[in-house]
């Protein structure tokens, strides 16, 4: 086998692989007798076809076959022998495969960016002052309160008011034509919370239990189904419901009622307890961030496209997952291209902080023990409320491996451990 590795960057690297004409000749060869075996030529027995009489007839299908096993063996092999590690799979290219011939090709592949490290232990960083105030507690006691709230039903005679909760029926026409897809029964809205299109909530609000309320109105410019924007649309709505929240009194009972708590005071001592921790944890992460950009901004290198691609990727499929349930980008009127234009620097430097960390774990030899991964993955089940085993399963399915999830564990002890060697003020 020959290689030679043609440095395009200091990250892409084009190899050119030529695998000996004799291996070429001999997978042919053990192909064609294969072949003989399985198809059937008018005329000959099984086995006994003349070889040139099946070149004739299969040659591109058994070189394609041959290609298929050669390439990836001898590309593997080529990794070994130049010590390259790429980050991403290679693009294949210029494959020439003749009679009597080597076969060669070309792997355009991208590799991890050579780092001369700067100085990484005793950098210095501020931590973010914060502090559990009474208001703080009294917040977050509200917050209890408020999802300990109950809705019940308004007097007959009550007059729907912003905040008040309905049930209605509704039907929607267009041109005098019912709505597709716009009509719901038992349908619950928060008058002013903007559930419903702009005009809606706002009509119903005087109107009484059992009313029925035309409202016109029409779609907004921005709605997410571009063949309904700013057009007009009436609605027939019927009030079955009208409640409003009635939130508990924050006294003892309310506490014994949360929690295993005997009075408000010891609640109140929890929430504090949980703002502290939080508070921490919020603190540390300032601290890291601040010190993992201080890193990126004193080291400069070339950060491999296909990397920045791969976080643009994982970001774009994040957005996606945040909006409502089958609404893609564009129903949202998002565009994808504009995104990764604004979030690409972002991602180049998470990528390259990545790296530096990569770099720091391995001059400073760190790894991840078996008893590291199944702590790690013990936390995740217990966030995810799954088995650890079903973690790993999950891990396997969406990347085929745990390298991805190790990475992630020694970037993260790789961190600590700069924390731990860092100035906090």
């Amino acid at each position: 086998m020959k290689v030679a590795v043609e440095e395009i960057s200091t990250v892409r690297k084009s190899l050119t692989i030529e695998v000996p004409e004799e291996i070429v000749t001999k997978e042919l060869s053990s192909a064609y007798t294969d072949l003989n075996q399985r198809v059937r030529i008018p005329g000959f027995r099984p086995g006994k076809a003349p070889r040139s009489l099946l070149e004739q007839r299969y040659a591109a299908t058994v070189e394609e076959d041959v290609i298929r096993k050669l390439v990836p063996d001898y590309y593997q092999k080529a990794l070994k022998e130049t010590g390259l590690r790429p980050v991403e799979l290679p693009t294949i290219e210029k494959i020439e495969m003749k009679k009597n011939a080597p076969l060669s090709f070309t792997a355009m592949v991208e590799i991890a960016p050579p780092i001369s490290l700067g100085e990484y232990t005793g950098l210095k960083a501020e931590k973010p002052k914060m502090e559990v105030t009474n208001i703080e507690v009294d917040k977050a006691l509200e917050s209890l309160q408020e999802q300990q709230a109950q809705l019940t039903a308004c007097p007959e005679d009550h007059r729907v008011a912003e905040k008040d909760y309905v049930v209605i029926d509704f039907q929607g026409t267009m041109d005098g034509r019912p709505l597709e897809g716009g009509s719901r029964q038992n349908q619950p809205v928060q008058i002013g919370s903007n559930t419903m299109i702009p005009g809606v909530e706002e009509q119903l609000i005087n109107h009484i239990r059992g009313d029925r309320v035309k409202i016109q109105t029409s779609f907004p410019k921005d709605y997410p189904k571009a063949e309904l924007t700013g057009r007009p649309v009436e609605f027939e709505v019927t009030i079955r419901e009208v409640k409003q929240k009635t939130t508990p009194a924050l006294d003892d009972e309310f506490a014994k009622d949360v929690g295993p708590f005997k009075s408000l005071d010891e609640l109140k001592a929890r929430l504090r307890d949980d703002l502290s921790a939080r508070f921490k944890m919020e603190q540390e992460r300032a601290v890291k961030s601040a010190l993992l950009k201080q890193l990126t901004e004193a080291h400069s290198f070339e950060v491999p496209a296909s990397l920045i691609e791969q976080e643009l990727r994982e970001a774009l499929a994040r957005l996606e997952q945040r909006l409502p349930n089958g609404v893609t980008l564009e129903q949202a009127k998002i565009d994808p291209e504009a995104v990764r234009k604004e979030i690409r620097p972002s991602a180049e430097e998470k990528v390259k902080g990545r790296l530096i960390l990569a770099a720091i774990a391995d001059r400073e030899k760190f790894t991840v023990s078996k008893e590291e991964l199944d702590s790690a993955l013990a936390r995740t089940a217990q966030e995810l409320k799954l088995s650890p085993e079903d973690v790993k399963r999950l891990i396997l399915s969406q990347d085929g491996h745990l390298d991805v999830f190790k990475d992630r564990l020694l970037d993260d002890k790789t961190l600590d451990w700069v924390v731990s060697k860092a100035v906090i003020a």
